[in-house]
């Protein structure tokens, strides 16, 4: 996993860029600002463009989290897990099964690697 800090770019509060790399289906990331990410990307590369995924027969740009379904004005840490779960449901299709990973972390400059 990668973080990188973007700075402060609405009212002041910080941006963060954080992609990981699934060694099946490749690069995503989402931002972070305060809150939870409303949306997770599958990307070409890390502060790459979005790419396309097909699951169930469905062509997916992006995967809506649960944060984006819950009310936004209350107060929680935004590195969660529980609120990066993607919102299945909401997609329309099955959730693939995976196979967790042990993860490993880097320090790069103001950047974090996890691998």
């Amino acid at each position: 996993m990668i973080i990188r800090q973007i700075g402060r770019v609405t009212a002041q509060l910080p941006w963060q860029l954080h992609a990981g790399r699934c060694p099946e289906h490749g690069w995503f990331q989402a931002e972070v600002i305060s809150r939870p990410p409303r949306e997770i990307f599958p990307v070409s590369r890390p502060g790459g463009i979005a790419r396309r995924i097909v699951l169930d027969d469905k062509e997916i740009y992006a995967f809506p989290t649960i944060w984006n379904r819950l009310d936004t004005r209350q107060e929680v840490d935004p590195f969660d897990a529980r609120f990066w779960e993607i919102d299945w449901e909401r997609l329309g299709v099955r959730p693939p099964t995976m196979t967790p990973t042990a993860e490993v972390v880097e320090t790069v400059g103001r950047s974090e690697r996890h691998a």
